[in-house]
């Protein structure tokens, strides 16, 4: 179970990720990126955790978390922050997880450096009964290939197939990518282009392959955030101006 104490540190993680513009430069062909997906196959982690290329997207003040709640119209996830005394710690789970690079003092603590959450998302976790040595894999892993500043974990629980993700100011909504317009998926505006966060890791005729699940929307080449009027406060207000403005198909088509 999540306790409130470690809560207060995973602020201070998030905000030390790199941010999202420019992204992180990651090779998924590298002998790093490789390693990893082979860890995940080997302790059959695949439909638990997906590879994260760590980002950031705004800074989180102290006493928050980045929570994220499902909703349903459209299929998809609304993420923004959550006050500390307000969160239901049973009802919540560790959604983005990485390496604690601060608590490595010296070179023989790496191994045992823990992976810490920076974001949340509700519901309870389903990695419940994966070997303990997986994560110190992962871990050493990262560092070995200096990789703990680039790469993490994040949790699937229940979000299957390829999703893309739009960022605002007050959060960032994440959408199935069949309900995207054809012309922001297919990059054909001139204006959206779309940069590769999570990979989803399979096995097929016992060959570890990899596949880009999640992406995150950036605008003129920069991930910024899209704009709303300063007084939008609510998931379903972001959404209608998405399906306003012709990125999200209009409800019901």
């Amino acid at each position: 179970m999540l306790h409130a104490r470690r809560l207060l540190l995973t602020h201070g993680r998030h905000n030390r990720l790199p941010p999202d513009s420019p992204f992180p430069q990651i090779d998924v062909l590298s002998d790093g990126f490789k390693e990893l997906s082979a860890i995940i196959a080997k302790y059959n982690a695949q439909s638990h955790f997906r590879l994260r290329l760590l980002h950031r997207h705004m800074t989180i003040p102290e006493g928050h978390i980045l929570l994220g709640t499902s909703i349903t119209e459209p299929c998809g996830y609304w993420t923004t922050l959550a006050r500390i005394p307000d969160v239901d710690l049973q009802r919540v789970h560790r959604h983005i997880i990485s390496v604690d690079t601060t608590s490595c003092a010296n070179e023989g603590e790496k191994r045992n450096a823990p992976l810490l959450p920076s974001e949340f998302r509700e519901g309870p976790a389903s990695a419940r009964n994966i070997d303990s040595n997986f994560f110190t894999e992962v871990t050493d892993c990262l560092w070995a290939n200096g990789l703990e500043n680039t790469l993490g974990l994040e949790a699937i629980q229940g979000q299957a197939g390829k999703m893309i993700e739009f960022s605002f100011d007050i959060g960032s909504l994440l959408v199935k990518e069949e309900v995207v317009e054809a012309e922001v998926r297919e990059e054909r505006t001139g204006h959206f282009t779309l940069q590769e966060t999570g990979w989803a890791i399979t096995i097929e005729n016992g060959a570890v392959k990899h596949t880009g699940e999640v992406v995150c929307v950036k605008l003129d080449d920069e991930h910024r955030p899209v704009a709303v009027p300063d007084e939008v406060t609510k998931v379903s207000d972001i959404v209608k101006i998405l399906r306003d403005r012709g990125i999200l198909a209009m409800q019901g088509t």
